[in-house]
């Protein structure tokens, strides 16, 4: 199956990632409207962007990011010190001397637990398309290592193993979902079974702990449902050109009880 080479090419690739899948899950109507809004860069997906960079790929880091000057560029002599330096920077990404440090600090710390453990990553920010039962999917994979597992690096406030840490990111962001969705292309893609999936958790703020994690059973098995159900749902919307919101009927709702189903799927005649 074919492995994309850039970026732009796989953001230009049609097909169904982790992402994408997400907001299907949430309903049709919010998928769409995901796929329609153009991407705006934030201060926070720069910075892990830059972190991925420094972590996973630091040989091409200093070719694509630039530490700022701190001048006053209300004076004259600041002004043209500032000018001067954005001109030699080029096309580099500029981050300012706290979001460079930051990223140097949780790059570092990443590097370090993984060494901790004896783990070297072969493979680094490989980005594959393949085909599902005919739908189309594509991921972007962290890395590979050397203990044949598959890694995510996140970047967080708390690498506690509770609810305000690991645990409730990883619920919030159905970080389980994205476990079984790189897996299944990765396989699909390569034809090797690699032994698990892991998440390297670092600590934005000092002393930058770190943790590693893979997702137990019980979460996985939820992780399942709803990747076949994103599959259906993006196959159907594709399809028909039909992308529902939330059910319009009554619903009723409690503590404890399970919410009706987000989005009613789309029956294949």
């Amino acid at each position: 199956m074919p492995k994309i080479q850039t970026r732009q090419d796989y953001d230009a690739v049609p097909a169904l990632n982790y992402s994408l899948a997400k907001q299907l899950l949430i309903s049709p109507l919010h998928a769409r409207q995901y796929l329609d809004t153009p991407r705006e860069e934030t201060k926070a997906l720069r910075i892990g962007s830059a972190v991925h960079c420094a972590a996973l790929e630091p040989e091409t880091f200093s070719n694509k990011y630039v530490c700022g000057i701190d001048v006053d560029k209300r004076t004259k002599a600041g002004k043209e010190a500032y000018e001067a330096f954005i001109a030699a920077a080029g096309d580099k990404i500029v981050l300012t001397p706290d979001e460079f440090g930051l990223v140097a600090n949780v790059a570092l710390a990443a590097n370090k637990a993984l060494q901790k453990i004896g783990v070297t990553l072969v493979e680094t920010e490989t980005m594959y398309t393949v085909d599902y039962c005919g739908v189309p999917l594509k991921s972007a994979i962290d890395a590979v290592g050397s203990d044949e597992y598959l890694y995510d690096l996140k970047s967080c406030e708390s690498a506690a193993p509770t609810f305000t840490g690991a645990l409730g990111a990883i619920k919030s962001y159905k970080y389980n979902l994205q476990a079984h969705f790189y897996r299944t292309v990765y396989e699909l893609a390569t034809g090797k079974r690699p032994r698990g999936f892991r998440f390297l958790f670092i600590e934005k703020e000092p002393p930058y702990a770190t943790a590693i994690y893979e997702i137990g059973p019980n979460l996985m098995s939820y992780a399942v449902a709803d990747f076949e159900k994103a599959v259906k749902l993006y196959e159907a919307g594709i399809a028909f050109d039909s992308w529902p919101g939330y059910p319009s009927d009554p619903q009723v709702i409690d503590i404890g009880a399970e919410p009706t189903k987000a989005a009613t799927p789309i029956n294949f005649a």
